[in-house]
């Protein structure tokens, strides 16, 4: 994985870590207004880079120490909509 792959599938799994935030820090309609225009975009590459976008941010899952950053980058494929 590149240091660009890298920061990317890092930077997409923080952004569904908002999804993960005390409904006092933001609510669950400002953690959409974030979430759902990324994967909107994202929706718009091929069925092969969104598998292989899906695949850097599992392995970076898998590099994770933090328990709870581990799970959020575990699930941010199927949150950011790239798994068919």
């Amino acid at each position: 994985m590149t240091p660009l792959e890298h920061t990317l599938a890092k930077a997409l799994t923080e952004v569904v870590r908002l999804d993960l935030s005390d409904g006092d820090a933001i609510t669950p309609a400002a953690t959409m207004q974030v979430i759902e225009p990324v994967a909107v975009l994202l929706q718009e590459l091929s069925e092969q880079d969104r598998q292989a976008l899906a695949d850097l941010i599992d392995q970076f899952s898998q590099q994770e120490t933090y328990p709870e950053r581990q799970l959020t980058a575990w699930e941010a494929p199927e949150t950011l909509g790239l798994l068919a």
